[in-house]
């Protein structure tokens, strides 16, 4: 009785008291308990610090493309002008090997590669085409037959890094 007041006094719980009352018959147990969840602990703390230092600010450091037109382009306030009568533009990214397509937008309505077909590579609508093979981006407009000038949006990515192209294709007025 008296290794139990004793006990109790340390702060021990009443089960390792009861433990040490029998002998230690259970201590065994509850050691082995005690044990895995200090591991699973110093496990999640580390998971958490990986997942941590992952995310750092270092990741964000990727190169801004460089693009240049393979035939000169006439470019106003950095959109370059499209002729209504429909325009080849033909681009090279300077320092990525291999740049695919992210998305376009024109007027609010949003165009993407045929991920379905796993395709990153082009996109095709009915007034312009954008095809990417290595670093070499093609974009096609068509003729624009209506009185609406039309904007463009390209959006290339390498990963962690995007590059907007902004055309605008002139109306037939």
């Amino acid at each position: 009785m008296k290794t139990m007041k004793i006990l109790r006094k340390s702060q021990l719980s009443e089960n390792h008291a009861n433990s040490f009352a029998n002998g230690g018959k259970t201590m065994g147990k509850e050691l082995k308990v005690w044990n895995a969840t200090v591991f699973y602990a110093i496990a999640f703390v580390m998971l958490a610090a990986f997942s941590l230092a992952s995310c750092s600010d270092a990741d964000g450091d990727w190169d801004p493309m460089i693009w240049k037109a393979e035939v000169p382009v006439q470019m106003t306030d950095g959109v370059y002008n499209v002729s209504k009568t429909g325009s080849e533009f033909i681009f090279s990214c300077q320092n990525y090997l291999s740049p695919w397509l992210a998305s376009a937008e024109s007027n609010g309505e949003r165009y993407f590669p045929p991920y379905e077909a796993n395709d990153y590579h082009t996109i095709t609508t009915d007034w312009f085409n954008a095809e990417i093979n290595g670093n070499i981006l093609k974009v096609v407009f068509k003729e624009n037959d209506t009185e609406e000038e039309r904007p463009l949006q390209l959006t290339v990515t390498a990963g962690d890094i995007f590059y907007t192209f902004k055309f605008k294709q002139f109306a037939n007025k």
